[in-house]
């Protein structure tokens, strides 16, 4: 009869030992649980198109504004093919692009000469081809190959997890909405390639046009200066995790040698000492290697943030391990100290799992 009773008792003891938050087993499993969890949501927030860039303030042209303009507004039909970017540089905002331009329009309403006068915002002509032409009764179609350098205003809040949005802007500065007002379709806008130079892709092209008014004097509303606007935007994708993994692996991995300290006995001063200062140094030390990897901008980056918050995390780790290696090491004596420091580490590194993965998620995700 008693022999049946231990037998039953088996389950409940080994369920007992599962739960148990003071053995190396259960801090291990729990250890494993997290690694799987970053790998996820890091996963998801690559495949996920997430920018934060600002694109030019545009006044779309509509019923309304046409009527207004009257009768003898011509419209130019525009559009953009671009071959190549012989430059690609996201981090620095620099892009060359080698592209053709093209217009369509009504020759007995719109002089060439007035047509060839395109620029674009931000941007530098290198170089632009003498007009190809082709006349058809009275409609004019011609296209330049221009090559041009842009400077952009990207934004790198959720580096190395964001993804861009390309504006190009062109615009006709000798002319105003009431002479000539840009016209775009669907697809006025294509690339040679969808493959992107630095590990991008291109996503979804779209455009627009409409006029840019300018305030020359914020005190008199009449002041202003328009002419007209055709947008190119490009979405540009991360491909790879390649840039997520040289950033963050290293990050986590030491955090997660700083949490093997919890899974050590409590008498191994030294090895809890050793791994949660090793940790500290190399996040000290990996600072100076990020700031090679991250854009340089006024502002803080995903990468800034996860890297302060492990940093605080590392050194929390180390005051804990130091101060209960100090309580270990003062009641040698009493043998329930040993038993006490293993059941605080142990509650510290369950509470210290919820915090980094409460934190990690918000950082990446939000």
């Amino acid at each position: 009869m008693k022999q049946t009773e231990s037998v039953k008792q088996l389950p409940v003891r080994s369920w007992r030992r599962f739960l148990d938050i003071t053995t190396t087993p259960v801090k291990a499993t729990l250890l494993g649980m997290l690694v799987i969890y970053l790998l996820i949501i890091f996963g998801y927030a690559l495949r996920q198109f997430n920018t934060t860039d600002i694109m030019p303030p545009l006044k779309p042209i509509n019923t309304e504004a046409l009527k207004q303009m009257g009768p003898f507004t011509v419209r130019v039909k525009t559009g953009m093919f671009i071959k190549h970017f012989p430059v690609f540089d996201v981090s620095k905002n620099m892009f060359q692009l080698d592209a053709i331009v093209w217009f369509e329009f009504n020759g007995d309403e719109m002089n060439l000469d007035t047509i060839e006068r395109f620029s674009f915002d931000n941007g530098k002509m290198i170089y632009k081809s003498p007009p190809e032409i082709k006349v058809e009764g009275t409609n004019i179609f011609v296209r330049y190959n221009v090559i041009c350098e842009l400077k952009t205003n990207l934004q790198f809040h959720r580096f190395p997890l964001e993804d861009h949005r390309l504006p190009i802007m062109m615009t006709n500065e000798f002319v105003t909405p009431d002479e000539m007002i840009f016209v775009v379709g669907g697809t006025s806008f294509e690339l040679f390639s969808k493959e992107a130079p630095g590990g991008w892709l291109f996503g979804d092209l779209s455009v627009d046009a409409g006029i840019q008014p300018l305030a020359l004097d914020k005190n008199d509303t009449a002041k202003t200066a328009e002419s007209p606007k055709a947008l190119f935007i490009a979405n540009v994708i991360k491909s790879s995790s390649r840039r997520s993994l040289v950033i963050f692996l290293p990050l986590y991995s030491m955090v997660f040698l700083a949490l093997l300290a919890f899974l050590m006995n409590a008498a191994n001063t030294a090895g809890k000492i050793g791994l949660a200062s090793s940790a500290l140094t190399g996040l000290l030390g990996y600072r100076f290697v990020l700031e090679q990897m991250i854009p340089q901008v006024g502002y803080f980056t995903t990468t800034d943030s996860i890297y302060l918050l492990l940093l605080v995390f590392a050194f929390v780790n180390f005051c804990i391990q130091l101060f209960l290696t100090r309580y270990v090491m003062v009641n040698t004596a009493d043998p329930a100290a040993a038993v006490t420091s293993e059941l605080i580490s142990s509650c510290i590194f369950v509470c210290a799992l919820v915090l980094l993965t409460a934190a990690t998620t918000y950082l990446i995700l939000f």
